[in-house]
């Protein structure tokens, strides 16, 4: 009997564990927030710290790797070069930084994928020479997120979580 108690409180510990780091209720956009966010806003103030911080597990890939790994074969005048990128991508929560930096988790040719929520500022670290900073921010757009050039199809944006609906802009830099 005891034993089955305990099992039972472990495994509601881990759940609730589970449920914390997954939890869109960090979102700074609070008028967006869904019912589920709103039960825990009051003491919620958004400035908590996600309980598994850990920016190596958004390193993709090494630069170390990227220059090991066999990925195409390349002329012996090309070299492998790494490329850091900043720019802005539109979003709000928690949920909307894992599907953001999803969006390039198993992108051949992207070493880096860091969307800091607070700020909107996505960091990318890539290999030109594999993919262009363009068919980065298509990616992002194609799972919902506009950027600074890229606009996600409103179908897609319109399927996101409510949490996750950000206010669009009314014109990105690639439609002036």
């Amino acid at each position: 009997m005891h034993k089955n108690i305990f099992i039972i409180a472990l495994t509601l510990i881990a759940f609730s564990v589970q449920a914390q780091t997954q939890s869109c209720c960090s979102s700074k956009a609070t008028s967006t927030k869904s019912a589920c966010c709103s039960k825990s806003s009051a003491a919620n103030t958004g400035s908590e710290e996600p309980l598994l911080e850990n920016t190596d597990k958004k390193t993709l890939m090494t630069e170390a790797e990227l220059k090991t790994t066999p990925q195409r074969p390349q002329s012996t005048s090309q070299s492998t070069e790494i490329k850091t990128e900043h720019f802005r991508v539109y979003g709000n929560c928690s949920m909307c930084e894992q599907t953001i930096e999803g969006s390039l988790k198993n992108q051949e040719g992207v070493v880096l994928a860091d969307w800091d929520k607070e700020t909107d500022q996505m960091t990318v670290k890539y290999d030109p020479n594999i993919i262009s900073l363009d068919n980065i921010k298509q990616k992002i757009a194609d799972v919902g997120y506009d950027s600074d050039t890229h606009r996600a199809k409103d179908e897609v944006y319109n399927n996101l979580h409510g949490c996750c609906q950000y206010e669009r802009p009314k014109k990105i830099s690639s439609d002036l």
